[in-house]
């Protein structure tokens, strides 16, 4: 028996949205699953394990569930207007419902480890975790750290990438989708953006009207060709303009530490030509790098204008380095005498 979905006019009458906006046009949320292909990692479902993370209105949750039918499909929702929304509308469903905040991470070991309400097995990080499913709407404004927390988790393997490469759908607000796939060399170029190329294969599916929509890459938008949303479409609509991004951790064998010290240090000084940047790293850096890369003419780049593989590169010529400066020490110290 299917899930009841129902219309954009009864959800958007909730009492409170909590400063999150949601899609609530069914025949769009089916024309976005078209586009992600699901199936071709996940096969019919029958062994895959959901959570879906402030799912809110659940209108995508019920039309999710409806088409792929997963083996288990957890919402994980403790704000009281949804939450009385999702079990009086779905009783005695297919859904579990863990009335826990998604922003806590005593709430994920809990649901997996403690009440067993979802229980995902390890798999290779060789592939894409094929039996365990993450969706996510982290549309309100003050959630952008919230995902900076997740991508670095998926950077170290933790939280449910302990689990294995857990593809992730991700809803949020668009202002913070450009920041995440800014290119090297363009605007808005920074280390989150950075962490994103180095860690995951990321993917603009879909975004609504707004106009943060016009302070995305046009190179990158003809690549990803995303579904664009009316406004209308959404609730509540005085809201700023929302993404869905469709994030495939990477298998990396990134030197975390070492490549963290190096990008944090070279994106301080972005506006600053590399053999200027450099020697941020330590005293004698720039002789060292100097001495060391194969083609000096990465020296005229600006650090915002690396790839991921030159971040990388940069990262392995700065761990051989033997005088290189305890990068566990990186901190500056206000309070040191002066004498």
């Amino acid at each position: 028996m299917s899930l009841v979905v129902k219309p954009y006019q009864a959800l958007s009458k909730l009492k409170r949205f909590y400063g999150f906006k949601y899609l609530l046009n069914p025949l769009i949320h089916e024309q976005i699953f078209d586009r992600l292909k699901l199936e071709d990692t996940y096969g019919d479902f029958s062994k895959v394990k959901v959570i879906d993370l402030y799912p809110g209105p659940s209108q995508h949750s019920a039309i999710f569930n409806n088409r792929y039918k997963p083996a288990k499909h957890v919402l994980v929702e403790n704000r009281a207007s949804f939450l009385s929304h999702i079990k009086e509308t779905y009783t005695d469903s297919k859904f579990g419902i863990y009335d826990k905040d998604p922003y806590e991470w005593s709430t994920y070991t809990d649901m997996i480890e403690r009440h067993k309400v979802l229980t995902p097995e390890v798999q290779s990080r060789d592939k894409i975790h094929d039996k365990f499913l993450a969706i996510a709407h982290l549309t309100n404004s003050s959630s952008e750290g919230l995902f900076m927390q997740w991508l670095t988790c998926i950077g170290t393997g933790n939280w449910i990438m302990k689990y294995g490469r857990v593809k992730m759908l991700v809803w949020l607000p668009t202002a913070t989708a450009v920041k995440l796939l800014a290119v090297p060399g363009k605007v808005g170029r920074s280390k989150c953006s950075i962490c994103t190329e180095a860690f995951t294969d990321t993917k603009l599916i879909a975004y609504t009207e707004g106009k943060e929509v016009q302070k995305f890459n046009q190179d990158l938008l003809k690549r990803h060709n995303p579904l664009e949303i009316k406004n209308a479409d959404t609730a509540p609509i005085v809201l700023d303009s929302i993404s869905l991004l469709e994030v495939n951790p990477k298998k990396n064998d990134i030197q975390l530490e070492y490549w963290d010290y190096v990008t944090k240090h070279l994106m301080i000084l972005k506006t600053r030509k590399l053999s200027e940047a450099l020697e941020s790293l330590g005293h004698g850096a720039r002789d060292y790098f100097a001495a060391n890369v194969k083609d000096i003419s990465i020296f005229d780049k600006f650090p915002a204008e690396l790839t991921n593989e030159e971040f990388i590169y940069l990262t392995d010529i700065f761990y051989k380095w033997p005088f290189k400066p305890d990068i566990y020490m990186d901190f500056i110290d206000v309070y040191q005498d002066n004498d």
